[in-house]
Order: structure tokens, then sequence, then C-alpha cells
């Protein structure tokens, strides 16, 4: 089976106007959506729109209609993409006793041969709303840490996330392939200065019935952690280095999407 579990840690530092940083360990799920239904009936702590201790809901992600997530993200993609795509990876936290919260999930689309067709962002805030982001390839840019590997990609800003940072700015998207790591950077660049930068790095690992056991006992509340984490963060920007604070605009872009509350 090709989906995996990775282990690693998040990282966050903010540039300007005053300097912020930290870094807190995650896990994360690669899944292979063709694979969701026999990982159901494979792993007994994992389940796939039912209640299990880590589960995985179509209704969790995208829009709310009924349907599977493939179809739904195809629905997202031009036409002339969803033909060339044979496989597509979603890296995702999954519930977690029946609570999650994806700040961010990644679709890797595939063709065939194994090449990226698509790599889609899946942002969501806090009040309640998600947008659906397709970045453009970065034609001759310069990789990351091997640029052999790692293809850049760049999209507009178009969805409030942060209250301390404004709605101006775009994004630099850092992806290599998800095999035996995971190394995933996003920039946020403004007037030619990088504001912000987010990293997710993690080591991968066989999603097996005793590997995915061990993970969940290592890390026993991480899942529930990233709310906390979020507001203690941001208390401490706004508090001890007196951010300026941007309230949230209406949306006004057709990928965002507004969820039932």
């Amino acid at each position: 089976m090709n989906s995996k579990i990775y282990t690693g840690f998040v990282e966050h530092t903010r540039h300007l106007p005053v300097y912020h940083h930290f870094q807190y360990p995650v896990y994360m799920y690669a899944l292979d959506l063709d694979e969701l239904a026999r990982l159901d009936k494979k792993l007994p702590f994992f389940g796939y729109n039912r209640m299990r201790p880590a589960s995985i809901r179509d209704a969790d992600y995208l829009d709310e209609r009924p349907g599977a997530i493939r179809e739904k993200l195809l629905d997202f993609l031009p036409e002339r993409q969803r033909a060339r795509i044979a496989s597509i990876m979603l890296i995702t936290q999954a519930r977690y006793f029946h609570y999650v919260f994806n700040p961010v999930c990644f679709y890797y689309c595939f063709d065939r041969s194994g090449e990226v067709v698509q790599v889609v962002v899946e942002v969501s805030n806090t009040y309640g709303e998600r947008h659906v982001y397709l970045p453009e390839t970065v034609r001759g840019a310069p990789g990351g840490t091997s640029a052999l590997e790692i293809q850049q990609y760049t999209a507009f800003k178009a969805f409030h996330v942060s209250p301390f940072n404004s709605m101006a700015g775009r994004y630099e998207f850092f992806f290599a392939p998800p095999n035996e790591t995971l190394d995933v950077q996003i920039n946020l660049v403004r007037d030619g200065d990088k504001i912000f930068e987010a990293r997710l790095r993690g080591s991968g690992h066989p999603l097996t019935g005793g590997g995915h056991l061990a993970v969940l006992f290592r890390h026993p509340v991480s899942p529930h952690l990233t709310m906390p984490r979020i507001i203690f963060e941001a208390l401490r920007l706004y508090y001890r280095k007196h951010m300026p604070w941007h309230d949230k605009p209406a949306p006004s872009d057709p990928m965002t999407i507004r969820h039932k509350q």
C-alpha cells in the first residue's frame, strides 16, 4: 500500500514586523485516497466514514456536499488536469476521538508515471471557513534544499487566516515528493520581503496496524493541542509583541468555502 504516516514537526517563523518563532512536534497521515476503504478494514484503530480512535470522513474535506474526497477534489480542477490524474495523496491529520482541526491539508495529484500534475492546498481558519488554492508552478525557479526534487509554486493570498497578517502578498510553496520524508515550506512574501514562513517536515513510516498504534500511543493528545497552541501563540504576539490586529474581511473569492457551525 502507498499510504504512510509521518512523524516530525511544524515550524513557524515570522520575520516582519517583529520576529517570532515556534516549533511543535506533529504527525501527519499520507493517505492514498484510493486506499481509504482498505485501510478501514486493515487497521483496527482507523476508520473511514465511521467512528474509530482515528478516522477520516469525506465531509471534513473541501465542501460539505455528499461524495468522496477524490470526486470532490476533481471538481475543483480544470478539465485538462482531471484526465491526467491517476492517484491522489492526501497529507492531513485524522479525526482523533471525534475531534479534528486541520489548519492546512495538501493533495498531491499524480499521473500514471508518478509525476505530479498538481498540488492542491486546502487552508482552514478558526472562523469555520476553508479555501482551496491551486498554486501555479514556477518554471525554472531554484528549488529548496534539493533543487532536483523540490518544486516551487506560487499563489496570491486570497484567504484570511491570521489576524496578524493583512490580505496583501503572495505565497511561495516548496514541495518535495512525499516519499521517505515529507518536506513542505510556505513563505508569505509582500513587496519583495519575506513576512512569514512555515515548514512541515517528517519521516515516513508504513501505515501498519502496529505502527499506527505506536504513533497514537506516543502522541496521545497531539491533535487536540492544535487549537490551544494557535491561541497561545496569538496571545504572545498580541500582548507581548504588540502585533497589529487585522479584522477578518468578508470572503470574496469563489474558492472560499463557508462551513456550517
